[in-house]
């Protein structure tokens, strides 16, 4: 009988016991979590008047006179459920965040301050907590503890204090990029619909998702083109992938987005004149962040926003035309470098190196079984794995030219650093599913080995600085 991949064979050899030992360790990583958490509330992320913290606490307010109704004369059935979703934005604040904390509205700044705080670091450890038990049943014990250790503890912890979005927004995006892999893999329809609902909640917590859309769009085209070409040099089928689920697909992914971000879009319409408006997307052009302030000071709404031609609206167009191409290219590369060295791409780059070689060795590892067996099934099984390397290239290309053009402006782009993530996550889905073919093979053992000997490096070491960090911690 075959064995389907979905249904791998050890699967079934995952015993009450490694359960056991696996719950126990996500039970002491949870608890230090927590622990760690509430030194970084208590002791460093004090003041609340810094400017995106104050932003986001005033939105609070905003978000909850919005979802009462006590700023409209609207008192439709239609009106009253769309207030009740989030929608509010200033063109900087993001609207999910305030939103989840607007049932806290009736408190005073210091008091909201204090428990959104609170409420950050426990969503965050609780989806943290889903995605490790998720992970687990996917793949192996070895791979879902290393991924969430180097995730959690390597950047979602230093995040999960502050009264911001990042925490949500960083978990989110991972959840959406895990959907498009997913969707690379096997593009059944119900995951375009799903797709669709996931970027509609990172879009709400941060409106940054676009270069995710660009990238699966660009390899869900090229990858049609290559089988369209492939089949008439009869070079057989692409695996689980059909391009014949793209068009309703596609339109299931864009309809599940607009639901979840309708209102959100509609407000930014009747606002600034623009429904996907973000003040981002025009302060990335400019020299300095006095310049920024003042374009945005002087652009406050829709009436003035409209004002702005095309030939005097910051953008790709007016920079190439005040300053040629190579100005852009030299701007876009600097910036990319300063970006890359000043967030968690640097700070956690043995991580990202260390899953790199991971994969790099399961990799080799699968390529010389498949040399020598070309007869078992499990070979058909690897078509995937190149088109997710190509989406996380168009996606990195993107992100990093798009944040480098705006370094002078926002030299700390939360873009750079999510894509600590979905880098990671990529290199670390890729060995599994590599390390899942080869268990019908004769080196199944030796793989399994050589797979729980490399997570065991970085769980290891991260446990290490948890247990010193417990004992003696230092902000």
């Amino acid at each position: 009988m075959t064995t389907h991949e979905n249904v791998p064979p050890e699967a079934a050899r995952k015993s009450s016991a490694l359960w056991l030992a696996f719950l126990s360790a996500l039970v002491f990583y949870a608890w230090a979590y927590s622990y760690l958490g509430a030194i970084l509330i208590l002791e460093k992320n004090t003041v609340r008047t810094g400017a995106p913290q104050a932003g986001f606490i005033d939105a609070v307010y905003q978000s909850a006179s919005l979802r009462s109704g006590r700023n409209s004369g609207e008192t439709s059935i239609s009106s009253t459920v769309t207030r009740a979703f989030p929608q509010y934005t200033d063109g900087v604040v993001d609207p999910l965040f305030p939103w989840l904390m607007s049932g806290f509205s009736s408190e005073p700044p210091d008091v909201v301050f204090e428990r959104g705080k609170w409420m950050n670091l426990i969503l965050s450890g609780s989806i943290l907590i889903l995605f490790g038990l998720a992970a687990a049943k996917a793949f192996s014990f070895s791979g879902a503890t290393a991924m969430v250790l180097m995730g959690g503890f390597g950047i979602i912890l230093e995040r999960s204090a502050y009264f911001s979005p990042d925490a949500l927004y960083y978990l989110l995006l991972v959840l959406t990029w895990l959907c498009a892999l997913s969707l690379i893999r096997q593009n059944l329809l119900w995951l375009y619909g799903a797709f669709g609902v996931l970027l509609g909640l990172s879009y709400l917590a941060k409106p940054l998702v676009w270069p995710i859309v660009t990238g699966f769009v660009v390899v869900s085209i090229v990858r049609s083109i290559w089988i369209g070409f492939a089949s008439r040099k009869n070079r057989g089928s692409d695996g689980l992938w059909s391009p014949s689920n793209q068009l309703v697909g596609f339109a299931m992914m864009i309809a599940a987005f607009l639901l979840v971000t309708g209102p959100r879009l509609s407000y930014a319409a009747a606002v600034f004149g623009d429904p996907f408006h973000h003040y981002q997307k025009y302060l990335v052009w400019f020299d300095s962040p006095q310049d920024a302030l003042r374009f945005q000071q002087e652009h406050p709404g829709k009436e003035e926003l409209s004002a702005l031609t095309f030939d005097n609206r910051p953008g790709l167009v007016r920079f190439v035309r005040e300053k040629g191409w190579g100005a852009l290219g030299g701007r876009s590369w600097e910036g990319a470098l300063a970006q890359v060295k000043s967030s968690a791409l640097s700070r956690g780059g043995w991580i990202l190196f260390y899953g790199f070689f991971v994969f790099l060795v399961i990799a080799a590892m699968h390529r010389w079984a498949a040399s020598r067996q070309k007869n078992e099934v499990w070979r058909l099984r690897g078509a995937s794995a190149p088109w997710m390397l190509l989406f996380l290239s168009v996606v990195a290309a993107i992100t990093l030219f798009h944040t480098g053009v705006g370094n002078p402006v926002i030299p700390n782009s939360p873009m750079t650093t999510s894509l600590f993530l979905p880098i990671l996550v990529t290199f670390i889905w890729i060995a599994e599913r590599y390390r899942r073919q080869l268990q019908r093979s004769n080196i199944s053992s030796v793989v399994n080995w050589v797979y729980a000997v490399l997570m065991a490096f970085p769980i290891l070491r991260i446990t290490l600085r948890i247990i010193l960090a417990v004992s003696a911690p230092v902000i």
